[in-house]
Protein backbone atom coordinates (compact mmCIF):
# COMPACT_ATOMS: atom_id res chain seq x y z
CA UNK A 1 0.00 0.00 0.00
CA UNK A 2 1.45 3.50 -0.91
CA UNK A 3 1.90 6.34 2.05
CA UNK A 4 -1.32 8.19 2.14
CA UNK A 5 -1.67 12.20 1.37
CA UNK A 6 -1.78 13.75 4.39
CA UNK A 7 -3.59 17.24 4.49
CA UNK A 8 -4.20 19.59 7.44
CA UNK A 9 -6.94 22.14 7.80
CA UNK A 10 -6.48 24.79 10.51
CA UNK A 11 -7.62 28.30 10.96
CA UNK A 12 -9.70 30.18 13.77
CA UNK A 13 -12.57 28.56 15.21
CA UNK A 14 -15.75 29.37 12.75
CA UNK A 15 -13.82 29.52 9.53
CA UNK A 16 -15.07 26.41 8.02
CA UNK A 17 -12.48 23.93 8.51
CA UNK A 18 -15.28 21.00 9.51
CA UNK A 19 -17.29 22.26 6.28
CA UNK A 20 -13.94 22.14 4.10
CA UNK A 21 -13.17 18.52 5.34
CA UNK A 22 -16.10 16.96 5.07
CA UNK A 23 -16.55 18.69 1.39
CA UNK A 24 -13.03 17.63 0.93
CA UNK A 25 -13.66 14.00 1.69
CA UNK A 26 -16.18 13.26 -0.34
CA UNK A 27 -14.73 15.23 -3.79
CA UNK A 28 -11.72 12.36 -2.89
CA UNK A 29 -14.24 9.86 -3.26
CA UNK A 30 -14.47 6.00 -1.83
CA UNK A 31 -13.65 4.77 0.50
CA UNK A 32 -13.25 8.02 2.30
CA UNK A 33 -10.57 9.73 3.88
CA UNK A 34 -9.39 8.94 7.63
CA UNK A 35 -10.51 11.91 9.81
CA UNK A 36 -8.94 13.26 12.09
CA UNK A 37 -10.65 16.19 13.81
CA UNK A 38 -8.32 17.72 16.70
CA UNK A 39 -11.20 18.31 18.71
CA UNK A 40 -12.09 14.59 19.67
CA UNK A 41 -8.00 15.06 21.02
CA UNK A 42 -8.53 17.24 24.21
CA UNK A 43 -6.85 16.01 26.85
CA UNK A 44 -8.92 13.94 29.21
CA UNK A 45 -8.63 15.62 32.44
CA UNK A 46 -11.06 12.95 35.12
CA UNK A 47 -9.73 14.50 38.40
CA UNK A 48 -11.08 18.01 37.39
CA UNK A 49 -14.40 19.52 38.80
CA UNK A 50 -17.04 20.67 36.44
CA UNK A 51 -16.52 24.05 37.54
CA UNK A 52 -13.03 23.91 36.31
CA UNK A 53 -13.09 22.08 33.13
CA UNK A 54 -15.87 24.59 32.56
CA UNK A 55 -14.15 27.95 32.55
CA UNK A 56 -10.93 25.84 31.23
CA UNK A 57 -9.14 26.89 28.13
CA UNK A 58 -9.26 24.84 25.15
CA UNK A 59 -7.94 27.30 22.79
CA UNK A 60 -3.83 26.70 23.95
CA UNK A 61 -1.72 24.05 22.48
CA UNK A 62 -2.01 22.37 26.03
CA UNK A 63 -5.49 21.57 25.97
CA UNK A 64 -4.77 19.48 23.00
CA UNK A 65 -3.31 15.11 23.87
CA UNK A 66 -0.80 16.29 20.64
CA UNK A 67 1.50 13.22 21.33
CA UNK A 68 -1.52 10.83 20.92
CA UNK A 69 -2.74 12.59 17.44
CA UNK A 70 1.10 12.12 16.28
CA UNK A 71 0.82 8.19 16.84
CA UNK A 72 -2.29 8.01 15.53
CA UNK A 73 -1.08 9.87 12.32
CA UNK A 74 1.73 7.51 12.25
CA UNK A 75 0.02 4.21 12.81
CA UNK A 76 -1.99 5.98 9.21
CA UNK A 77 0.66 6.96 7.22
CA UNK A 78 2.21 2.73 8.01
CA UNK A 79 -1.10 1.22 7.10
CA UNK A 80 -3.06 0.42 10.68
CA UNK A 81 -5.91 1.49 12.21
CA UNK A 82 -6.30 3.73 15.19
CA UNK A 83 -8.99 3.82 18.22
CA UNK A 84 -10.15 7.51 17.72
CA UNK A 85 -11.19 8.76 21.09
CA UNK A 86 -14.19 10.46 21.31
CA UNK A 87 -15.24 13.82 23.28
CA UNK A 88 -18.27 14.94 24.96
CA UNK A 89 -18.25 18.62 24.77
CA UNK A 90 -21.18 18.81 27.09
CA UNK A 91 -19.17 17.77 29.77
CA UNK A 92 -16.20 18.47 28.65
CA UNK A 93 -14.61 14.52 29.03
CA UNK A 94 -13.92 11.56 27.03
CA UNK A 95 -16.24 9.28 26.64
CA UNK A 96 -15.37 5.33 27.18
CA UNK A 97 -16.13 4.76 23.18
CA UNK A 98 -13.61 5.20 20.25
CA UNK A 99 -14.01 5.65 16.65
CA UNK A 100 -12.23 3.14 14.47
CA UNK A 101 -10.34 5.08 11.97
CA UNK A 102 -9.11 2.55 8.90
CA UNK A 103 -6.28 3.80 6.77
CA UNK A 104 -6.79 4.93 3.49
CA UNK A 105 -5.19 6.99 0.63
CA UNK A 106 -5.78 10.21 2.24
CA UNK A 107 -5.55 11.45 5.83
CA UNK A 108 -7.30 14.62 6.94
CA UNK A 109 -6.10 16.19 10.14
CA UNK A 110 -8.30 18.85 10.95
CA UNK A 111 -8.32 21.86 13.89
CA UNK A 112 -7.78 24.90 15.20
CA UNK A 113 -3.79 23.76 15.88
CA UNK A 114 -3.38 21.86 12.79
CA UNK A 115 -0.75 23.68 11.69
CA UNK A 116 0.88 24.42 15.08
CA UNK A 117 3.47 21.55 16.44
CA UNK A 118 6.20 20.90 13.61
CA UNK A 119 6.77 17.19 14.37
CA UNK A 120 3.09 17.20 12.23
CA UNK A 121 3.87 19.61 10.17
CA UNK A 122 6.84 17.95 8.43
CA UNK A 123 4.36 14.61 7.76
CA UNK A 124 1.54 16.60 6.07
CA UNK A 125 1.59 16.55 2.20
CA UNK A 126 -0.68 19.69 2.18
CA UNK A 127 -1.57 22.24 4.26
CA UNK A 128 -4.60 24.46 4.45
CA UNK A 129 -5.20 27.59 6.31
CA UNK A 130 -8.69 29.47 6.08
CA UNK A 131 -8.93 33.15 7.11
CA UNK A 132 -12.01 34.80 8.37
CA UNK A 133 -12.69 37.75 9.97
CA UNK A 134 -13.99 37.69 13.92
CA UNK A 135 -17.31 38.97 13.30
CA UNK A 136 -18.01 36.14 11.18
CA UNK A 137 -16.28 33.38 13.15
CA UNK A 138 -17.87 34.36 16.21
CA UNK A 139 -21.51 34.65 14.66
CA UNK A 140 -20.86 31.29 13.64
CA UNK A 141 -19.57 29.86 16.85
CA UNK A 142 -23.06 31.06 18.48
CA UNK A 143 -24.99 29.17 16.03
CA UNK A 144 -23.01 25.93 16.74
CA UNK A 145 -22.45 25.83 20.38
CA UNK A 146 -25.94 27.20 21.37
CA UNK A 147 -27.54 24.36 18.11
CA UNK A 148 -25.25 21.41 19.14
CA UNK A 149 -23.41 21.96 22.10
CA UNK A 150 -26.21 23.38 24.79
CA UNK A 151 -24.56 26.42 25.15
CA UNK A 152 -25.90 30.09 26.29
CA UNK A 153 -25.68 32.86 23.77
CA UNK A 154 -23.78 34.28 27.02
CA UNK A 155 -21.32 31.31 27.62
CA UNK A 156 -20.35 31.62 24.60
CA UNK A 157 -19.10 34.94 24.23
CA UNK A 158 -17.33 35.11 27.34
CA UNK A 159 -15.06 32.01 25.99
CA UNK A 160 -14.50 33.33 22.82
CA UNK A 161 -13.74 36.94 24.59
CA UNK A 162 -11.63 35.36 27.18
CA UNK A 163 -9.88 32.27 25.26
CA UNK A 164 -10.97 31.30 21.84
CA UNK A 165 -9.58 35.30 20.00
CA UNK A 166 -6.86 35.91 21.85
CA UNK A 167 -5.71 32.49 21.72
CA UNK A 168 -6.32 32.50 17.61
CA UNK A 169 -3.56 35.58 17.85
CA UNK A 170 -1.68 33.98 19.97
CA UNK A 171 -1.43 30.57 18.82
CA UNK A 172 -3.30 30.10 15.51
CA UNK A 173 -2.92 32.92 13.45
CA UNK A 174 0.99 33.12 13.15
CA UNK A 175 0.93 29.36 11.48
CA UNK A 176 -0.69 30.67 8.60
CA UNK A 177 2.93 30.84 7.32
CA UNK A 178 3.74 27.12 7.06
CA UNK A 179 0.06 26.82 4.67
CA UNK A 180 0.26 25.48 0.94
CA UNK A 181 -2.90 26.63 0.58
CA UNK A 182 -4.66 29.98 2.06
CA UNK A 183 -8.59 30.26 1.71
CA UNK A 184 -11.19 32.50 2.43
CA UNK A 185 -13.62 30.64 5.12
CA UNK A 186 -16.54 33.81 3.63
CA UNK A 187 -15.84 32.58 0.39
CA UNK A 188 -18.39 29.93 -1.35
CA UNK A 189 -16.95 26.59 -0.18
CA UNK A 190 -16.43 25.29 -3.69
CA UNK A 191 -14.01 28.26 -4.14
CA UNK A 192 -12.35 26.84 -1.24
CA UNK A 193 -12.57 22.98 -2.43
CA UNK A 194 -11.33 24.03 -5.80
CA UNK A 195 -7.67 25.87 -4.19
CA UNK A 196 -7.12 22.96 -2.47
CA UNK A 197 -7.91 20.21 -4.68
CA UNK A 198 -5.38 21.90 -7.01
CA UNK A 199 -2.67 21.36 -4.54
CA UNK A 200 -3.47 17.61 -3.31
CA UNK A 201 -3.60 16.45 -7.29
CA UNK A 202 -0.43 18.51 -8.09
CA UNK A 203 1.25 16.79 -5.34
CA UNK A 204 -0.28 13.24 -6.07
CA UNK A 205 1.35 13.54 -9.68
CA UNK A 206 4.76 15.01 -8.44
CA UNK A 207 4.89 11.71 -6.11
CA UNK A 208 3.61 9.41 -9.13
CA UNK A 209 6.26 10.91 -11.54
CA UNK A 210 9.22 10.40 -8.93
CA UNK A 211 7.96 6.75 -8.11
CA UNK A 212 8.37 5.69 -12.38
CA UNK A 213 11.40 7.56 -11.66
CA UNK A 214 12.83 5.49 -8.29
CA UNK A 215 11.45 2.38 -10.33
Amino acid sequence: MNRPHLIAIAGASGSGKTTLAQCLAAALGPPGPAMLPLDAYYRNRPEATAEELDTANYDAPEAVDAALLEAHVQQLRTGRAVERPTYDFRTHRRTTATWTVRPGRYVIVEGILALHWSTLRNLYDTSVFLRIDEATALARRLARDCESRGRSPASVRRQWERTVWPMYRRHVEPTARFADVMVDGAAPIAACLTAVLTHVRAGESKSERTGRQLR
